[in-house]
């Protein structure tokens, strides 16, 4: 379990990354600076543990690699626009709830079957999630706002994942956030089941490094792309605090994808991804009240009670 442990505690300081950054940096120079720090780690660690044929890949692991690599940024730029349309409570309540993809692929793909306990333990995980992402007692919740017609393209404006204008948000359409929402569910859950397919299909017989190498490489061209594409139409280009927290991120996030793999080695997946989603849920809120002083509504102490209820479950 201290693999599992360690991924947990990456994950956790990936939200504080987010957290303390978020307001001084752009979202995709960060993110995109960050896959680079991770492709560079990977370089750095893959003597650790080198591959057999040096670093050419087979053709299924390639495909991992490249699908799982451009889902990290299609899931940003999903949460950018479900939030939009959305709002933050019920999108990051619905990328939580993506766990239940790779705990029904553990269970049913690879015969890792449930206790009793463990199947209880997702229901309340699930319940804890949505009480916990609700909106808190000072936030008035996403409101309508309109769209420009055509986007100032004026130098250091704020711009979301494509390079569109977020000062003007649209207002909420219930078709268009739904499909938002479900396709953020869909992406999650597919990219924690692409690391257990990797861990019970390839692992054997290939270099996790090389793995981890591909899946940031192929994360860092596709960010550099979006970024190439949107810096022309309004985005600024990445600064300083950018690329500083970007290397922090990078690594915090190249050693939860690590831990995560190991954890997976010794801990079912229907464990494994449900405890570390409740686990980050459970210390990001108790970081974001103890260290930040938000505030917490009924519902969300509830949901913190439940995450401890349901992390005990899994250990039925």
């Amino acid at each position: 379990m201290i693999f599992l442990a360690l991924a947990i505690l990456c994950s956790t300081a990936i939200v504080v990354v987010f957290k303390v950054a978020g307001p001084r940096t752009d979202p995709l120079s960060l993110v995109t600076v960050n896959y680079g720090a991770a492709v560079v780690a990977g370089l750095l660690l893959l003597p650790m543990d080198p591959p057999d044929g040096g670093l050419t890949a087979s053709p299924g692991l390639l495909a991992l690699g490249s699908g799982v690599g451009l889902l990290f940024v299609a899931g940003f730029v999903l949460l950018g626009r479900a939030i939009r349309e959305a709002g933050v409570s019920l999108a990051t309540a619905i990328m939580r709830l993506s766990v239940a993809i790779p705990f029904l692929a553990s269970w049913l793909i690879w015969g890792e079957v449930p206790t009793p306990g463990q199947a209880a333990g997702l229901v309340v995980a699930g319940l804890a999630f949505l009480l916990i992402s609700s909106p808190r007692p000072t936030d008035p919740g996403p409101r309508p706002r309109r769209v420009a017609a055509r986007p100032p393209r004026v130098a250091g404006a704020k711009t979301d994942g494509v390079g569109v204008s977020t000062s003007w948000a649209s207002p909420a359409r219930p078709l268009v956030a739904f499909a938002l929402l479900g396709l953020l569910f869909l992406v999650g859950g597919v990219v924690d089941t692409s690391f257990k397919l990797f861990e019970e299909e390839f692992a054997d017989e290939n270099s996790r490094a090389l793995f981890l190498l591909m899946v940031f490489a192929f994360a860092f061209l596709a960010g550099s792309a979006l970024l190439s594409w949107s810096v022309p139409r309004g985005r600024r280009r990445p600064g300083r605090r950018d690329v500083g927290w970007g290397i922090l991120l990078g690594l915090v996030n190249y050693g939860s994808a690590t831990f995560m793999l190991a954890a997976l080695r010794e801990v079912p997946g229907t464990v494994a991804f449900p405890v570390n989603n409740v686990a980050v849920v459970l210390l990001a809120l108790l970081l974001g009240m103890g260290l930040w002083r938000e505030p917490t509504s009924h519902r969300q102490r509830i949901g913190l009670a439940l995450a401890v209820v349901a992390l005990l479950l899994f250990g039925v």
